[in-house]
């Protein structure tokens, strides 16, 4: 019984909610000096390896290059980089984690002779230097030099120590698949503790006795843990949809979403605990209200409405009973209703919103709009962000609003997406430097056959002869429509 308020009017298309989320984006390369910058670096790169190739090393032009290498790496040194990866994956150019499609093309004989010599990563380091750039030009143009020992034992001779090569790239998911499932483990295992632990603090509350709020900070404690540790795992933890225990597993989805939002905006570990401890018990308050009531197919009487928006004062009063020595849980049961404009409930007294507010309502709206219900089907997760973001300066903040939307990405993990050859396939990773481009698993064919193994597909890969985009998402659809009902499962 989430009061979500879904706009009527026609939402903004993905691409648009991306090109206005790319501020908000943890994209290297989100800023335009930086990215200027980047494509200088690959730039320089690339005209030094082919001016090597065509002259001798004494060459001004060489020279030149050189010169224009290292002062691209310095620039970007300056911008804030330490050091700087160019990678290599699937005949794709990067820089750090973000694609350079156009790039891809323009350069592609760089790209092919680097994958000729198994080279699929360069890190320019903090010490790259003129030294360090003749030898790297020297090895690049060195026909007889075919694979990433060689490459290596020819820039150790050179003694360039302000350059590493590597034959695998950062981009490579493979090598941590083992530690990956470990994780996501350990990440399900602090979920269904928590699940527990507020089966025990509801069953408290209705019964109208004092709980104990050490289990829930436990709780908060072991999320945030696993979250430092592979946010990617604690954040897939929110495709659980627990349609007999939704209010237990929506308790736990809001908390996971509200603590990882606070991650990325940067608050310090004592606030996160804090916002962790508020999402848990916002909605304690419905446990004064009549069960019938939440659980209503139809439309509410506007007595009954009433009784429903008491369960914010209801759970203020349950927490402070309590006694809990962080006052947020409370503050923010009161608060988590009253919108951004303040045209929500209970009518505010003159005041913003809290922040923890603010992002508590946000991740209880989406959470709430992508599980279905028994009174209605589930919105889709990027349909569901476009409804947010369609609300952002009335029911939302905008600048939170954005914030969720470039941590969750346009087609968030555990969406299921149709691609432009029909194959169907799940979410599992979000690019932050190409919102509309995420990793996927491919988990059916164009046939509809499902894969024994799902192949892994990142989207940013482009067509080495056209600079296009290699795969495209050309639909989302509910799980229960591609026949999915655990979707954490792919994750």
């Amino acid at each position: 019984m989430t009061d979500t308020g879904h706009p009527r009017e026609e939402l903004e298309s993905p691409s648009e909610i991306a090109a206005e989320i790319a501020p908000a984006a943890r994209a290297p390369f989100a800023d335009p000096v930086r990215l200027a910058k980047a494509k200088e670096l690959v730039r320089a790169l690339a005209v030094c390896h082919t001016n090597a190739a065509l002259y001798p090393m004494s060459h001004p032009l060489v020279a030149q290059s050189l010169s224009d290498l290292v002062r691209a790496v310095d620039d970007l040194r300056a911008a804030g980089f330490r050091d700087v990866t160019v990678n290599v994956y699937k005949s794709t150019l990067f820089v750090e984690n973000q694609v350079f499609p156009e790039e891809s093309v323009t350069y592609r004989r760089m790209v092919e002779e680097f994958l000729g010599r198994g080279i699929s990563a360069m890190t320019f380091l903090e010490s790259f230097s003129d030294t360090d750039a003749t030898a790297l030009a020297e090895v690049l143009s060195d026909t007889s030099i075919s694979d990433i020992d060689a490459a290596r034992l020819a820039l150790d001779h050179r003694k360039a120590t302000g350059v590493d090569i590597a034959e695998t790239t950062a981009l490579e998911d493979a090598e941590r698949e083992g530690k990956g499932k470990e994780n996501k483990a350990r990440a399900r295992q602090s979920y269904d503790q928590g699940v527990a632990a507020m089966r025990d603090v509801e069953t408290q509350a209705k019964l109208g006795k004092v709980f104990e709020a050490q289990p829930l900070q436990d709780v908060v404690s072991s999320m945030l843990e696993n979250l430092f540790h592979d946010p990617a795992a604690v954040l897939g933890l929110t495709a659980i949809k627990g349609h007999d225990e939704y209010t237990l597993n929506h308790s736990i989805n809001v908390c996971i979403l509200a603590i990882s939002l606070g991650a990325s905006l940067g608050l310090d570990a004592a606030s996160l605990r804090s916002l962790g401890l508020a999402a848990l018990l916002y909605d304690l308050g419905k446990v004064r209200i009549p069960e019938d009531i939440l659980n209503k197919q139809g439309p509410l009487t506007t007595d009954e409405w009433h009784v429903v928006k008491s369960h914010a004062e209801e759970g203020a009063d349950l927490l402070k009973r309590i006694q809990l020595v962080d006052q947020m849980p409370m503050v923010v049961a009161y608060e988590h209703h009253q919108r951004h404009d303040l045209q929500g409930y209970p009518a505010p007294v003159a005041h913003e919103q809290h922040l923890f507010s603010k992002m508590v309502a946000l991740c209880d709206a989406y959470d709430a709009m992508t599980t279905r219900r028994p009174f209605r089907r589930e919105i889709r997760p990027d349909k569901a962000l476009a409804v947010l973001m369609q609300g952002r300066g009335k029911a939302y903040d905008p600048n939170i609003t954005k914030a969720l939307v470039a941590m969750l990405g346009i087609y968030p993990m555990g969406a299921i997406i149709v691609l432009d050859d029909d194959s169907t396939a799940v979410v599992f990773r979000v690019n932050n430097d190409d919102l509309l481009h995420p990793r996927v698993k491919v988990l059916a064919d164009p046939a509809g056959r499902w894969y024994d193994e799902p192949e892994i597909v990142d989207l940013r890969v482009v067509d080495a002869t056209t600079g296009q985009f290699a795969r495209s998402i050309v639909d989302c659809v509910p799980a229960v429509d591609a026949g999915i009902e655990d979707v954490w499962q792919y994750l």
